[in-house]
């Protein structure tokens, strides 16, 4: 692992956050000597318990150690015993006496668009580091996906706040969605067109295969129109907007659907807020039964985010090794949302 790199990382995080808090080390001599060599730290909380540690063992505290971890002892007796960290303070950090009371959890804002650059670099870096070259074999590169989402921030922001959730969960979906339509993806819309539009002759009706042409993933969020049914639904059904619900048996709605999802980028991404939410209430009629105990909200816990995008793809293999790698794309987007929170604020 390249901790200095890790710590240039967070150190260019707090930047971006106008440098609100200073960064500190935890660990072994050697690694807290070198973060702040470097300048990424300010202090260091020194792991100095084993001199035989290959991190301590040969090397000098750092220069600016505020605490040294020294030793555990036991305290108290019988079931009532236990093991503490003993400490000592060079007198560069106080502690923290007192606390203010958590941040408001601020609705998201229009992307900053001067931030586009880096946004774009930190995405690009991720998809590489699994495998997703800016220009492969599939139909759009990843700039060419990015540029999608961004372009239509408008729609993305007023879905968010509406529901109140996070515009990341929106972004992130639609993103790794998008980014993964192929060729052959563009040849099955193309065959569900042509079906629901009257071209395959009656005698080819019963042909193996023929029935899959009456729907497929599309679109910027690779949506099927029998799922957008069912999220739309769900949520006319709960109150959250209002209209007819569609009848997810009827070609004639699927259709209708589908080709929206196909054409219109802003109801696609807003159906993937309706989609996360229509997943938090157990997706009733698709393929999942147990609910979440929460909608998508400002304050969602790392848990619940991984949950609600691996819902987004499927209960089954790949949605939980996707859902896993989707995480950082979250945060990358998160980041560069937080920025314009700030920066509107």
């Amino acid at each position: 692992m390249n901790t200095q790199g890790y710590f240039k990382g967070i150190e260019d995080a707090m930047a971006d956050n106008g440098n609100a808090y200073e960064v500190g080390v935890y660990g072994p001599r050697n690694v807290c000597t070198r973060v702040g060599q470097a300048g990424h730290s300010t202090a260091s909380f020194v792991s100095d318990m084993s001199s035989a540690f290959s991190g301590n063992f040969g090397y000098s505290l750092p220069t600016d150690w505020a605490y040294d971890q020294i030793v555990t002892r036991t305290i108290g007796s019988g079931d009532g015993a236990i093991n503490i960290d003993v400490n000592i303070a060079s007198g560069r950090d106080t502690g923290q006496a007192s606390f203010n009371p958590p941040a408001a959890q601020t609705p998201d804002v229009l992307f900053d668009i001067s931030y586009w650059t880096r946004l774009l670099a930190d995405v690009q870096s991720y998809m590489e580091s699994i495998g997703f070259a800016e220009d492969d074999e599939r139909m759009y590169t990843t700039t060419q996906c990015l540029e999608t989402i961004i372009a239509r921030d408008v729609a993305v922001s007023n879905t968010a706040r509406a529901y109140g959730m996070r515009k990341a969960l929106i972004q992130t979906s639609a993103f790794w969605e998008f980014r993964h339509y192929k060729n052959e993806d563009l040849i099955t819309d193309a065959g569900v067109w042509l079906y629901h539009n009257g071209h395959i002759p009656d005698w080819a009706q019963g042909l193996p295969g023929v029935s899959r042409l009456r729907d497929s993933s599309t679109g910027v969020a690779q949506m099927y129109g029998f799922v957008g049914i069912l999220a739309w639904n769900n949520s006319i059904n709960t109150g959250l907007v209002t209209g007819t619900p569609k009848n997810p048996a009827s070609d004639a709605d699927i259709f209708t659907v589908w080709d929206m999802l196909r054409t219109d980028n802003d109801f696609a991404l807003t159906s993937v807020g309706h989609a996360h939410i229509w997943a938090a209430d157990g997706k009733p009629g698709g393929d999942e039964e147990q609910p979440m105990e929460r909608r998508p909200r400002l304050d969602y816990t790392e848990s619940e985010i991984y949950e609600v995008l691996r819902r987004y793809q499927g209960p089954e293999e790949p949605a939980f090794t996707d859902a896993r790698k989707r995480m950082a794309l979250y945060y990358i987007f998160e980041k560069y949302n937080r920025i314009s929170r700030s920066a509107a604020g």
